[in-house]
């Protein structure tokens, strides 16, 4: 009953001052957004409602939900938060609906209002999983799906915890891309685990690399491997508790320190971070749930020390220190330590862990209450209050609060027939609901066991006698296309003899082979004319550009062909690199002798590049993504990176300096002949910018000059700072830090030493490029300009021949006598002429017509959105799936004691040889 008082004060003062927020303020009484703007703690608290049989608030809030709730909104959402809360949420409350006295619909627990509410949600998911490994992107837009720009790095949890929300639609639904999704993204983890069986905690859902390496159980991490039990017993899968017990070999080899759980690296296994954080105290009820009760007491047994210490849990707690840590002293009201003691007291009935419940329940009540609600705590030790109250604690902390006490709560039912409620729709639909076994998700929203089996029996058991496999778009596809390849084969053209006719044999030659009788000559010569756009000849200007991709392309092939010894950079090499001090070295050119060879020794390889991000924005928005392409094609030394980091700077200062980036010429003419120049400054690289140049400059008949001498002088500079920046070891120290501060977790820069200082640097003989090498410098400022300079030729043919239109439409017979009796009509005919006049002498005033064709074309080049494609996703997702399916499954994780359940149980093609 004081539990039921705690969450009654917290749920009314959410009501009364933040219902249309997310979340409630409970020292100021006022109310904020966080997840979603979507009146987040209603929904997550509704099921909590139910569980402590407040019936009649309940049905308010269903019906509130159904009028009012609606989800397509332009805004950007955590896929993972939006699942467990919301999604979760939903379906909770639609499965206990019946039982708090809600008038469900015909059809009931497969169909409902709730439902569809849940499947719109995670409809609105999806689009986050169509990524190259099916791992999904961290944030979605409800509307639009993934938003441009989007981070591909997101924690292991937001990987791995979907199974128990996205299984139970697909089980309710019969929708099984659901389902599918959540398990492919397990299973892409799984397959990069560490070579000693660890996860790491952040990874790139494109590339599949771990961007960030410490590997743990808590934040991060957590609800991976409580997915992996849970999902194993609500879907019936015992291979993902397989995959539990496999995960956990390692954990218990390289994390438990003396019934502790510390952080450790996941290639080696060495201690990173010996800390415990809050989140970790899921752990002992995951292990009292898989039977192993007696390490969960011993676990609990510490973490509960930690609670008695401070009267809360703080996020990190230091274990050599025996401290919270600093700047992670806070309690945002967490229920984990809670949940376990409810878990491990229904399996053990040991009172002790009702004394903790108690506890708890008084420190919250004493340190945590306001006039509103109930607050985080700031600081553990010094119980300051923070302006927050989470939705967990009124969906999570207070609900197993009140089960832990409530040993009678039709939660804690185990499934018997007594306990169940017979649903009888049909003769074909007699199952039962509400008997017990709920499993909780991870925001302990509970889901009904026995309605997934009751929806899925309906809606897909009537097409096990189908091989739907053969209707998929794949099979669909294979049989088109034997089809086709079989009536080319049989296809001959009327020109060809047969086989035995266009070959003769000849005295002088031996006999041809049974195998060269059946292949026919197909060898003949084309002649071909190139035009172009303004049908002119172009067969030298394309033979030339194929002269010029291929001198490129062996350019490239070179470099490629260039061998670089794999030597992965790691965090004790940039110790060491950091600690190097000027002293040590004898001369300037000494140190810059060893920073490039530290640079040349250690490599990235691509999919790290890409995590990192090492590259500016300004070369996407600037250079256009080939060259963002360039820096992640392969792989490449430190060495090379960086200079290629170079090259695209001086490109983009170049750019700039040119006034290309946002270039404004008053007509066509004036911009061409700009363009013009630069391309010609570019060609001419290996001419001497000197005194030439200047008195061409001073020339006063000549504008063109002056122009080429401001576009060589920007060049040169832009040439002199690459040049500078090759022997800059400070600039290579700078990006030696970044790739640490990017590849590792550490969250505090250190400021950097210079080995030399810039009166040292400036003592360095500048190498100087050779003219190919300049050329190349400069292939991205080049390949801007050469496509300006063709719009703009294009600009003016267009223009011209728009004139030609115009002036061949101003030429109309207005001088021709008309007689007076044909007046009236040929006034009719003129008619449209005279409007297509006045409409060309608008076009004028308003802008010439080159101005409203483009207008024209970029209205039709807009930027669209992509159409989410549902069917594309499943179909990828299940040819993922395939090298997952188990072949045969010695054992079930359950039995029943009706025959007839087991039997029409489940998905009959993952269990049809056991079963």
């Amino acid at each position: 009953e004081d539990v039921r008082r705690m969450f009654q004060h917290a749920y009314d003062g959410y009501l009364q001052h933040a219902g249309n927020y997310d979340e409630l303020r409970p020292l100021t009484c006022d109310g904020h957004d966080t997840w979603g703007s979507y009146s987040l703690t209603l929904i997550d608290a509704l099921d909590t409602l139910a569980t402590m049989g407040n019936f009649t608030e309940f049905r308010r809030v269903h019906a509130l939900l159904i009028d009012k709730m609606d989800f397509n909104k332009d805004i950007n959402v955590s896929v993972f938060e939006t699942n467990i809360r919301i999604l979760g949420g939903l379906l909770s409350a639609h499965l206990l609906s019946r039982r708090t006295g809600v008038q469900v619909e015909t059809g009931w627990p497969c169909t409902g209002p709730l439902l569809r509410m849940a499947e719109d949600v995670a409809r609105r998911l999806l689009p986050a999983f169509d990524t190259n490994t099916g791992m999904p992107y961290g944030t979605v837009n409800l509307r639009y799906g993934v938003p441009n720009g989007e981070t591909s790095v997101t924690c292991t949890a937001g990987v791995g915890t979907f199974l128990i929300e996205f299984g139970t639609l697909s089980r309710l639904t019969g929708n099984i891309i659901y389902e599918e999704v959540a398990l492919q993204a397990i299973y892409a983890l799984w397959e990069r685990r560490s070579s000693i069986g660890l996860f790491g905690n952040h990874i790139d859902v494109q590339s599949g690399r771990w961007t960030a390496l410490d590997s743990g159980i808590g934040a991060g991490v957590d609800s991976l491997f409580e997915y992996l039990v849970k999902g194993a017993i609500l879907l019936n899968r015992p291979e993902l508790l397989d995959l539990f017990a496999e995960a956990r070999a390692p954990i218990e080899k390289y994390m438990r320190k003396d019934d502790w759980y510390v952080w450790v690296g996941m290639n080696k296994g060495h201690v990173t971070l010996p800390v415990f954080q809050s989140l970790e105290s899921f752990w002992p009820g995951i292990l009292s749930i898989v039977g192993d009760t007696a390490p969960a007491m011993r676990t609990m047994t510490r973490y509960i020390s930690v609670w008695k210490k401070y009267g809360f849990l703080p996020e990190f707690f230091n274990i050599p220190a025996g401290e919270a840590a600093p700047n992670r002293e806070v309690y945002p009201l967490r229920p984990e330590l809670i949940e376990s003691a409810m878990y491990l007291y229904r399996a053990t009935k040991n009172e002790y862990l009702l004394e903790l419940g108690e506890h708890m329940l008084e420190t919250i009540e004493f340190s945590a209450k306001t006039k509103c609600g109930y607050a985080t705590i700031r600081n553990v030790v010094t119980h300051e209050k923070e302006n927050r109250m989470e939705s967990f604690f009124l969906a999570e902390t207070t609900k197993y609060l009140y089960l832990l006490f409530d040993e009678d709560n039709f939660l804690h039912n185990e499934g018997e027939d007594r306990h169940g409620q017979l649903v009888e729709d049909s003769e074909n639909n007699v199952c039962i609901v509400q008997a017990g076994a709920y499993i909780f998700n991870t925001e302990a929203h509970p889901m009904d066991m026995s309605a997934l089996h009751c929806c899925h029996n309906i809606k897909e058991d009537i097409y096990n006698m189908i091989d739907m496999q053969s209707f998929s778009a794949t099979a669909l596809f294979e049989r088109q296309s034997k089809q086709r390849l079989a009536t080319q084969q049989k296809w001959q053209p009327q020109c060809q003899q047969s086989s035995k006719d266009h070959f003769m044999e000849s005295p002088e030659t031996p006999a041809a082979t049974a195998g060269d009788r059946d292949t026919p000559s197909t060898s003949m010569a084309v002649d071909i004319e190139v035009f172009d756009e303004f049908q002119q000849p172009a067969a030298e200007q394309l033979v030339g550009n194929f002269e010029r991709i291929r001198e490129e392309r062996e350019m490239n092939r070179s470099v490629q062909d260039s061998t670089v010894a794999r030597n992965q950079l790691t965090v004790t090499d940039l110790d060491e690199f950091y600690q190097q001090r000027r002293e040590r070295f004898s001369s300037a050119e000494d140190t810059l002798g060893y920073v490039l060879n530290f640079m040349l020794n250690y490599t990235m390889d691509v999919t790290f590049i890409r995590g990192l991000q090492l590259y500016d924005t300004n070369i996407s928005s600037i250079l256009g993504t080939a060259a963002q392409k360039d820096y992640e094609s392969r792989m490449r030394s430190l060495w090379q990176l960086y200079a290629l980091e170079q090259q695209f700077t001086i490109n983009i200062r170049l750019i700039q300096r040119l006034g290309l980036d946002n270039f404004q010429a008053g007509d066509s003419e004036k911009m061409r002949r700009h363009l013009s120049d630069i391309l010609v400054s570019l060609d001419s690289l290996s001419q001497p910018f000197g005194s030439d140049n200047e008195t061409a400059a001073s020339d006063s008949e000549s504008h063109q000059s002056q122009s080429q001498g401001h576009i060589q002088k920007a060049i040169f500079e832009a040439l002199l700072d690459y040049e500078f920046s090759m022997l800059n070891t400070t600039a290579m120290q700078e990006f030696v830090h970044r790739v640490y501060v990017m590849g590792t977790t550490e969250t505090q820069t250190f400021r950097i030493q210079p080995l030399l200082t810039p009166a040292e640097l400036h003592t360095l003989d500048v190498v100087e490029l050779e003219p190919l090498e300049q050329r190349e410098l400069f292939k991205y400022t080049r390949r801007i300009v050469d496509f300006r300079k063709r719009m703009s030729e294009t600009v003016d043919r267009l223009q011209t021949i728009m004139q030609d239109l115009n002036t061949a439409k101003a030429e109309t017979p207005a001088s021709v006598a008309v007689p007076d009796i044909a007046a009236p009509d040929v006034a009719q005919q003129l008619q449209p002429q005279l409007q297509d006049q006045q409409q060309q002498q608008q076009l004028q005033q308003d802008g010439s017509v080159w101005s409203q064709f483009v207008q024209n074309i970029l209205r039709k080049t807009q930027v669209h959105r992509v159409k989410f494609d549902e069917a594309a996703l499943l179909e990828k997702t299940r040819k993922s799936l395939e090298k997952h399916a188990h072949k045969q499954l010695t054992y079930e994780l359950f039995s029943c004691r009706r025959p007839a359940y087991i039997e029409a149980f489940a998905y009959r093609e993952y269990y049809l040889e056991t079963i």
